[in-house]
């Protein structure tokens, strides 16, 4: 693999600062080229001249303007480009994710593993196959979901090394009909399980930390939408999703996949219904709508909320890579087809995969037994 090249514009009034952050940046990513604006004024002349960054970080009070308008303007002018401000407080921290304007707000004094997390999420959003078109939609598409700080607070401490168990059932317990939902998936028989569990911290068990980050996330991004879409709606895709997801679990299981690609493949199908629910609320009045897919809009989403970039690079089901074996990719597409066309028919371009790999008629025999 191509080893990628980011640019980053620093726009700060305070060159001692731009000096210690470009130092700090120069650290965290050997292939970086970064380039420092002292003016902000001169952003569009800086832009024409340098071209489009892949960051932009910029601080928020300024002399001449403050930074959120600085960020909105580069909102217009280099649209791919991620944009992230840096304050002393997040106030306003929620208007400006909402509405699109930022996508990473770093409150000081911030750290490099902060730093870091924007690099990586930027490497893995140009590592996409997303053509510039798409990628100028996605970045000036206003009213894109973004999660609250109790949900970041629930998925980082999913992320973190040895889970404490009693903490994240105490948290899941916080909200009942989350419960609910994780329960039905971990009683399904899609999963595999004799017994019928009521006991959260069994639930999480059986369907994993994967599947329950990626329920967390359906789960509250319905919860943002809930004034934009009729509920029954809202339940209905997130239904779909969900069965999908045990479809999934299914195939990956008759296939003898290992148990993280299945605990894989049921998030990333769970997963799809970000980006379902978002073109349905956000693009459905816009001239967007036609021109960004909900795979798009996933993949992107996700990206920028700090998912795994198999995860990532798995919602873009109209895009299957070439590869040696079944990937993530593959699989999710072909229930995705199975789960719309409601019968065994699928691309040729599918078909072709699997032939290539001797699993069109394994997956036909399993299809039948459903």
């Amino acid at each position: 693999m191509s080893v990628q090249t980011i640019y980053i514009l620093l726009v700060d009034d305070d060159e001692l600062l731009l000096k210690a952050l470009s130092r700090s940046l120069n650290r965290l990513y050997e292939h970086i080229i970064i380039v420092c604006l002292q003016h902000p004024e001169d952003l569009e002349n800086c832009i024409s001249e340098q071209g489009e960054p892949d960051i932009i970080l910029c601080e928020e009070q300024l002399i001449s303007q403050s930074g959120h308008d600085v960020l909105s303007r580069a909102k217009v002018l280099c649209p791919c480009a991620i944009r992230c401000l840096f304050s002393a407080n997040a106030q306003k921290e929620y208007q400006w994710l909402v509405d699109n304007t930022i996508h990473f707000h770093l409150i000081k004094p911030f750290t490099h593993a902060h730093l870091k997390q924007v690099i990586e999420n930027t490497l893995l959003l140009k590592a996409l196959p997303l053509d510039k078109i798409t990628r100028v939609k996605l970045g000036q598409i206003p009213g894109l979901p973004c999660l609250t700080a109790s949900v970041s607070e629930l998925l980082e401490a999913l992320e973190e090394h040895t889970p404490n168990m009693n903490k994240l059932v105490e948290m899941l317990n916080h909200d009942p009909m989350l419960v609910s939902k994780l329960l039905q998936i971990a009683n399904s028989a899609f999963m595999g399980y004799q017994s019928i569990t009521s006991d959260v911290k069994d639930a999480v068990v059986r369907i994993g930390f994967v599947a329950l980050k990626a329920l967390i996330t359906c789960y509250e991004t319905s919860h943002l939408f809930i004034n934009k879409l009729q509920q029954s709606k809202i339940e209905s895709v997130i239904e779909s999703a969900l069965q999908k997801a045990l479809m999934a679990k299914s195939l990956s299981h008759y296939l003898k996949q290992d148990s993280k690609l299945q605990q894989n493949l049921f998030a990333c199908c769970l997963l799809s219904a970000v980006g379902v629910l978002t073109k349905e609320c956000v693009l459905e009045s816009s001239k967007n709508i036609n021109s960004v897919s909900c795979y798009a809009l996933s993949a992107y989403l996700l990206t920028l909320w700090g998912f795994e970039s198999e995860l990532v690079r798995a919602q873009l089901v109209n895009d299957v890579p070439e590869q040696s074996e079944l990937s993530l990719t593959l699989l999710h597409a072909i229930v995705e087809q199975l789960t719309l066309n409601k019968t065994f028919d699928l691309t040729p371009d599918l078909q072709a995969h699997l032939l290539g790999f001797g699993q069109l008629e394994v997956i036909l025999v399993w299809y039948d037994s459903l």
